[in-house]
């Protein structure tokens, strides 16, 4: 028993450890991309595509991570997210999009085998690891949006060191998960279907769930690429935008860890009423930095986009874990929101910069900010109530 505890340990730090590797890569990049585009004369559109490759990576190998063994595609996976991190800090312009699209298909097949591994290994905890999972999520996000700026600035470092400081922590976790590496999957057994005999394409909760995924991925990945430089436009310093940037990140920290927790014990009734105001808190936040500029207001709005920052891309993990009850159904499902719902987000950064390079103002990308949150008040409606597979 005392052997198994400390296997379950073992297992759960290197959860831990590559967890730490799945958002703070990406949400580094915000803070200092001003100081990127200034160094390489970069348009709006250019630099957002730093922030889109990565999901473009999502979609394109999240489908594929699913098929192969947990222990050795992992194990792939992390080196992409080492290698990828090094070219992208030294290797000049073209390195810097080619190792984001390298680290971003090391994250992709973390992200889709994490879910699956947990259930594997946690089935009678799955629900707590899950939380923990999402919080550990979130705090990577925060390293990530919070050490930029006084790593590239206050100490000197330059953005590309500032970044590649990303490599040490996937350094540790891959060779934390070396030994999984001959590791065979352990599912469980037919207690239900499975979704090698159906396409998970022709299921509609699984649509539903990808829809809900792809709208709340665009919507984050868009805010960490661009509301640092929203506030710098409305005349604040660097510097305040990158306090801003982690101070909805350290708010969102207890909402990522509780809030799925709290909607598995909810009833459907309450399910629909606590996501939609997660979601309103985004349509408010984005109204109120869509008119106006003064501090109070945009503290008040960066202390409102904290709730749904944190909570909602856990209750897209609650339902691709509730709605499939296998461990390769969970795999199957992942892979399919996580493909098509990154798609769907990688078109946020890049066209959302875009559309500010033609109107020269963040206020229309606020408005489709605020119709997007509406919409994924009805997505998460439609998953919430969908049957399970």
């Amino acid at each position: 028993m005392q052997n198994k505890t400390k296997i379950a340990q073992f297992v759960l730090l290197g959860i831990i450890l590559i967890t730490l590797n799945l958002r703070g890569p990406i949400t580094a990049v915000g803070p200092v991309i001003d100081l990127i585009k200034n160094q390489y004369a970069f348009s709006g559109a250019t630099a957002g595509l730093i922030t889109t490759l990565p999901l473009l990576a999502f979609a394109f190998f999240s489908p594929f991570a699913s098929r192969f063994k947990y222990g050795p595609t992992m194990f792939f996976g992390l080196f992409c997210i080492v290698l990828g991190e090094i070219i992208r800090s030294y290797t000049g312009e073209i390195g810097l999009f080619m190792g984001t699209l390298i680290m971003g298909a090391g994250i992709a097949i973390a992200n889709v085998l994490l879910p699956s591994v947990i259930k594997a290994k946690f089935p009678k905890n799955f629900g707590k690891i899950m939380a923990l999972y999402s919080l550990i999520l979130v705090v990577s996000a925060t390293i990530g949006a919070g050490t930029s700026v006084p790593l590239a600035v206050s100490l000197h470092l330059g953005w590309e060191n500032a970044l590649s400081v990303w490599a040490i922590i996937a350094i540790a976790a891959f060779f934390l998960w070396y030994p999984h590496l001959k590791g065979r999957r352990k599912y469980q057994t037919n207690k239900t279907r499975s979704l090698t005999s159906v396409s998970v394409y022709k299921i509609p909760t699984a649509w539903w769930i990808t829809l809900f995924m792809g709208t709340q991925s665009l919507i984050f990945y868009s805010v960490v690429a661009w509301f640092p430089s929203i506030l710098i436009q409305k005349g604040f310093s660097l510097y305040f935008a990158s306090n801003m940037t982690l101070f909805y990140q350290l708010c969102s920290l207890p909402v990522a860890f509780f809030a799925p927790m709290l909607l598995a014990k909810m009833r459907n009734k309450n399910r629909h009423i606590f996501t939609g105001i997660l979601c309103l808190m985004y349509a408010f936040a984005f109204i109120i930095l869509y008119f106006q500029s003064n501090v109070l207001m945009v503290f008040l709005a960066t202390f409102l986009l904290a709730f749904p920052m944190g909570g909602v891309f856990g209750i897209a993990l609650l339902f691709i874990s509730v709605k499939a009850s296998l461990p390769q159904n969970v795999a199957r499902l992942s892979g399919m929101a996580q493909s098509l719902g990154y798609l769907i987000a990688a078109i946020g950064p890049i066209f959302l910069g875009f559309i500010y390079d033609v109107f020269s103002s963040w206020k229309p990308p606020l408005a489709l900010f605020v119709l997007l949150s509406l919409a994924l008040i009805f997505f998460a409606y439609k998953a919430n109530n969908s049957e399970a597979i």
